[in-house]
């Protein structure tokens, strides 16, 4: 076509007025594999076909034109090597009359797939499905390009890795996307640097989706891993794969960011687990972060953090990081070295150490007497002083930061909740003695439970697309203001509530207390319904009035029917078995 002429087949920019491209290398007498798309090839009579960008066992993925949109586009052909060849001289796909019914199966599954990624157009974080479309015996679907550079190329030309504090920033609305995609029913299985896009304008987007079968083994599909991120049930076509498997791709990408070195290989840690904590590695990590991240790497997958919404709230919550009330004293224990009497025959070495730790055991404590003395005397000192209001104290509430390793095992001093600081400052028209903390970025029921007792917390929910749930973006009492801890005054936090359209999630093979707990755990709002059914075990959910990955927008209190059947009763041998549902099906 005229339009084809006119652009680059390796990035489908315009071509100058000689036929040269001066954004790539590419050249028309580069030769193309013949088992796949020949450049120029029009689909669907308005998509350009260009050079083929990557393929798996799935298919493959070219660059392409869209003539309607004029703009760059990504057509992805589901064509697996294994089941099917490309008719020679065609673009037809024929398929190996034994593989038939296999290559229907996955071709459906690689269809729904798509279908509900193409209808959540509202997520930024991933390649947007934009069309579908069948021909050549085959399915296509045309994907949003984007402008970037792989993760992998990203961390090549910045050091090899990135600092916890900058991760998590860049990290945080992509797990809240992808906490969506899973609700949806769908798991990535190939979550790696490669499959992660740095936009230029420096947010990530998350690529790569295919269906299950080429990233788990023995399926009779070419696999596809990615060594050091697939998860160990991967490797097997027995293990259950779930939101787990994601969990642990998450978190070795995130290993592989913070500490610059790949993590072991699954297959291997499945023999040989000698996967070393990524403090051990950069101990700029915080203890906690180092912690989590072993958690959700390890090797069952009943062992690790199940779901990515636990997984963040395990590294952001600190649930690695002790905890003790506000103003109360700590005390560090002093760990004494139990000796056999074998080992105090030892060397005349080894008895100048133990002298040595006896004399330092013994100044540290004269130290600790001499300044609870200290301490003492200057309480006494408060107790019979008269308050001089020139000179008031101010008690300092501040949060932990988030880069300070503290674990579960540590003996060493953490960081106190309540400080203080004798800064003299102006009456406040919240009383004077504390000084409120910024809250932004915390967690709400964090700033609850530390505050709760001083003031009337108040929230004001809204809601955003790209910002993480519960988070806190505004306070009435600005940060620095001095506050009487004693009054109690009212304080107004701005909460994030997350997305107003939450995707509806899978009802396949739960009960109604099952997936009301669901729903209640993603603020839909929703109304039981009992029907007969006669394939559906009593108690089990048929049906939504709104399909599997359909919006519901919780905001304006759209309410989700979720009609449950009474119909069968299921005999104790039956229940052992997962029950059969109907196919999930949008609402018409």
């Amino acid at each position: 076509m005229d339009t084809g002429s006119k652009l680059c087949m390796g990035c489908m920019n315009e071509l100058d007025e000689n036929g040269v491209c001066h954004y790539c290398s590419y050249s028309d007498d580069i030769p193309h594999l013949q088992s796949y798309l020949a450049p120029r090839t029009v689909l669907d009579d308005r998509y350009i076909i260009g050079k083929m960008l990557s393929y798996n066992g799935e298919g493959a993925s070219y660059i392409c034109y869209d003539m309607i949109r004029k703009c760059k586009a990504v057509a992805r052909e589901y064509m697996p090597d294994t089941l099917c060849e490309r008719e020679r001289g065609s673009s037809n796909i024929i398929v190996n009359p034994e593989c038939l019914a296999k290559y229907k199966t996955y071709m459906s599954e690689f269809t729904d797939m798509n279908k509900v990624l193409s209808r959540m157009k509202n997520l930024t974080h991933i390649s947007t499905a934009m069309d579908i479309f069948v021909e050549n015996n085959t399915t296509y679907v045309i994907l949003e390009y984007v402008e970037g550079v792989s993760l992998k190329k990203f961390l090549q030309t910045n050091t090899g890795y990135l600092t916890w504090n900058r991760v998590k920033k860049l990290f945080m609305p992509l797990f809240t996307t992808l906490s969506i995609i899973h609700n949806a029913g769908i798991i990535h299985r190939g979550i790696s640097p490669e499959n992660i896009i740095v936009t230029t304008d420096g947010e990530l987007k998350l690529t790569g989706f295919s269906i299950s079968s080429i990233r788990t083994s023995n399926t009779g599909l070419s696999s596809e891993f990615y060594s050091g991120y697939t998860a160990p049930e991967q490797y097997s076509s027995l293990a259950y794969q779930g939101t787990w498997t994601d969990v642990y791709a998450v978190a070795a990408v995130l290993y592989r960011i913070l500490t610059g070195c790949m993590p072991l290989d699954a297959s291997t840690r499945l023999t040989n687990d000698t996967l070393v904590p990524a403090t051990r590695i950069n101990p700029g990590i915080p203890v906690y972060v180092s912690n989590v991240l072993s958690h959700a790497m390890a090797v069952r997958g009943e062992d690790r953090i199940q779901t990515i919404n636990d997984f963040v709230t395990q590294l952001f919550d600190k649930h690695y990081q002790l905890e003790h009330q506000k103003g109360a004293t700590q005390t560090i224990p002093i760990q004494r070295q139990q000796r056999s009497s074998s080992s105090r025959s030892g060397s005349g070495k080894n008895t100048k150490n133990a002298e040595k730790s006896n004399t330092a055991s013994v100044i540290a404590a004269i130290i600790i007497v001499v300044v609870f003395l200290a301490l003492g005397g200057v309480m006494l000192a408060l107790l019979l002083t008269p308050p001089d209001k020139s000179k008031d104290s101010s008690t300092v509430v501040s949060f932990p930061d988030d880069t300070a390793q503290t674990g579960i095992q540590t003996s060493a001093t953490l960081e106190p909740i309540i400080t203080i600081s004798s800064a003299a400052e102006e009456d406040s028209p919240y009383g004077t003695g504390a000084v409120m903390p910024e809250l932004s970025g915390k967690r709400y029921e964090t700033v609850v439970n530390q505050l709760g007792n001083e003031f009337t917390i108040r929230a004001e929910y809204y809601y955003s697309d790209v910002e993480q749930k519960g988070l806190i973006a505004e306070q009435s009492i600005p940060a620095g203001t001095e506050y009487d801890p004693q009054r109690k005054n009212e304080l107004v936090v701005k909460v994030c509530k997350g997305s107003e359209n939450v995707p509806v999630p899978s009802y396949a093979g739960k009960t109604y207390k099952a997936y009301s707990e669901l729903l209640d755990s993603l603020d839909i709002k929703y109304k039981k319904v009992e029907i007969d059914s006669k394939q559906v075990p009593i108690g089990y959910v048929v049906s939504t009035d709104i399909g599997v990955g359909y919006n519901v927008n919780i905001k304006n209190g759209e309410v989700l029917t979720v009609r449950v059947s009474k119909g069968i009763t299921v005999t104790t041998k039956a229940t052992e078995k997962a029950p059969d549902t109907p196919a999930e099906q949008p609402a018409q």
